[in-house]
């Protein structure tokens, strides 16, 4: 499993994956600001709930780009 996990790392498009993950954090907090901007409970709990599901996906290509990367310098280190 483990092994399985590193060869998707290793083929993971760090650039690509990095750009995404900072288009849905800007995605997330203009869905955030509009919730506030309008102020109706409805509309601060709906965004709130999309906001946390798209800042989590977010989040989680960050982190993969990171393990990805640093998995790709440990091991071209001479």
């Amino acid at each position: 499993m483990l092994r399985l996990f590193a060869r998707l790392l290793a083929r993971w498009p760090v650039e690509k994956a990095l750009t995404a993950a900072c288009v849905l954090g800007l995605v997330t907090l203009g869905i955030m600001a509009a919730g506030v901007v309008l102020g109706t409970p409805l509309w601060v709990i709906g965004s709130m709930s999309a906001a946390q599901g798209t800042g989590v996906l977010a989040g989680l290509l960050f982190a993969l780009s990171v393990a990805a990367d640093a998995g790709a310098r440990s091991t071209h280190r001479p």
